[in-house]
């Protein structure tokens, strides 16, 4: 749990906010939007060392339920990443009647993820900080 509090959560605060950050920026410029993808690549890397830390503190006493509910919302928040793919062509191809998105629209639909994403992965980091200091007091 202290390797959460010292390590994982200011690590997940740092990568939130450079994915913000994109997000942002792609809003902007869509031209930045294959760095926003490498940045969400990056980003699901120090997700998954997350939840493996987290299992690791519910094996030191943290609360189980709470922190695997926690772990599994987490990674299931991933999935809104690189979403604009489900506007692809080829995702179209199969369903006549769905949307295909141009690369500006798509960037920008990708942005706006990574944006939501990107916030909702701080606050689920607070709430393991909060669950593992009252576990260690």
């Amino acid at each position: 749990m202290q390797l959460y509090l010292d390590a994982g959560y200011p690590l997940i605060l740092a990568v939130s906010g450079v994915l913000a950050v994109m997000g942002m920026v792609t809003m902007v410029w869509v031209r930045t939007h294959g760095l926003l993808r490498q940045a969400g690549r990056t980003y699901v890397g120090a997700i998954v060392a997350q939840a493996i830390v987290v299992v690791i503190a519910v094996f030191q006493g943290a609360p189980a339920f709470m922190t695997l509910s926690y772990a599994v919302a987490s990674l299931a928040v991933l999935v809104a990443l690189g979403i604009s793919r489900l506007g692809t062509p080829e995702a179209a191809a199969d369903d006549p009647t769905r949307p295909v998105l141009q690369p500006d629209q798509q960037a920008r639909v990708d942005a706006g993820a990574a944006l939501l994403v990107a916030l909702a992965q701080a606050v689920i980091a607070w709430r393991f900080m909060e669950i593992f200091q009252a576990a260690l007091a």
